[in-house]
């Protein structure tokens, strides 16, 4: 009976885990101040958590363990919850950054770990995808503060609180024979260079554009247009790199982040002015797993890109027409549902390749980022990312 019991848990608990431990791993660092030292951010942090999240799913891949997996992503869980207590008040500001590095690393740890241990498995792939990229729409609106005056809890501390049980319940329940992926020593080595290249090349480029803001007039586009360009590029020579059926997912993911970013934007400041409902954030999740779970039905991730960088770009353009005719929670759904599809529709073979492009959004918002707050008409900042939204999505139609 016992038995019977824990196989009819697996599968939903580790549905439940891939899509929790996902959204953590991108949710405390962006969104953590009720869980994290205040201070402890750095903005090289996401070199290490997308280096770490490639070597940490290819070492798993390596024991073949799903249990080991799980387990160690619960142990990462565990770690970023106390870690707020287990830092001493009055710490230095150089312990603080070390303190950072080290928040950094268990955070690709915790998203390598979800990898391996929810890839192969359909459910488990489309879970983690979602629960990542929902994540990574919603952490910046969701601040620290409590959303519902009846919850005691932020959101990250429940998100905590939940994947942990998640992923014990996934460690405990996982069938016998249920093996990890194999790795692909070629794919690693290819796979950790780009997560260090693209990441660090992301920070550089957003330090570029930001510091050349004042420029004005052509030279300032040309800045603007070749920082966007590098990236596309830089994501484009990954997909030549890896083998077919992998190739579109990093491409998928920088343009989804180009496409959501104008609308991602509008949100987090509708939160920070109390003008949007806390309820518009579950809008969004609810449409990214919509989105990805409709991807098998639609497996083209050129209709999703192009539906999200459309209602961005519009939104811009045309302010009164869209931005006010279409209430922001119909564009946050339709976004969110758009790039979940595009992502659905990308999703690669391997493990090590869905664990550089989950962490990729966080880092790939330097350039992003940059691009949009040029001091110049936002609509022809929306235009750059659409343009770069739309190559991506041609190049992975």
């Amino acid at each position: 009976m016992a038995v019977t019991t824990a196989v009819r848990v697996a599968g939903p608990a580790a549905v439940l885990a891939a899509f929790l431990a996902a959204g953590v791993a991108i949710l405390v660092p962006a969104a953590g101040e009720s869980v994290l030292p205040e201070g402890a951010r750095s903005e090289w942090a996401p070199v290490v958590t997308a280096a770490l999240a490639v070597l940490s799913a290819a070492g798993l891949q390596r024991t073949g363990s799903r249990r080991t997996a799980w387990m160690l992503a619960a142990a990462s869980i565990v770690v970023l919850g106390s870690i707020r207590y287990l830092v001493p008040a009055g710490i230095s500001a150089d312990s603080l950054t070390v303190v950072g590095w080290v928040i950094a690393a268990i955070t690709g740890v915790l998203l390598g770990a979800a990898t391996a241990g929810s890839w192969g498995s359909a459910t488990g792939q489309w879970a983690l995808i979602a629960g990542g990229w929902a994540a990574f729409l919603t952490a910046a609106a969701v601040g620290s503060e409590v959303p519902v005056e009846a919850m005691r809890w932020t959101v990250p501390q429940w998100a905590l609180a939940f994947a942990l049980v998640a992923t014990v319940a996934a460690a405990l329940t996982v069938p016998a024979g249920m093996r990890v992926q194999r790795a692909d020593p070629r794919l690693l080595a290819i796979m950790v260079t780009a997560a260090a290249v693209l990441s660090v090349g992301y920070r550089l480029l957003g330090e570029f554009v930001g510091s050349r803001a004042s420029d004005t007039g052509v030279l300032l586009w040309l800045v603007a247009g070749g920082a966007l360009a590098v990236a596309v590029v830089g994501a484009e020579i990954v997909a030549r790199l890896v083998p077919p059926g992998d190739d579109r997912f990093v491409l998928a993911v920088t343009g989804a982040v180009a496409a959501a970013y104008p609308v991602l934007v509008e949100l987090w400041s509708g939160m920070q002015s109390a003008t949007v409902p806390w309820w518009v954030l579950l809008v969004a999740v609810a449409a990214v797993v919509a989105g990805v779970r409709l991807s098998p039905s639609m497996p083209y991730a050129l209709p999703g890109l192009m539906l999200a960088a459309s209602i961005s770009a519009a939104t811009v353009w045309w302010p009164s027409e869209i931005g006010e005719g279409i209430p922001l929670a119909v564009r946050v759904a339709l976004v969110a549902l758009g790039t979940g599809l595009a992502l659905g529709a990308s999703l690669p073979g391997s493990a090590s390749v869905a664990a550089l492009g989950l962490a990729l959004p966080v880092p790939a918002t330097a350039v992003v980022g940059a691009v949009w707050m040029l001091p110049a008409d936002a609509q022809w900042s929306a235009l750059a990312l659409f343009a770069a939204a739309v190559i991506c999505a041609w190049q992975v139609r």
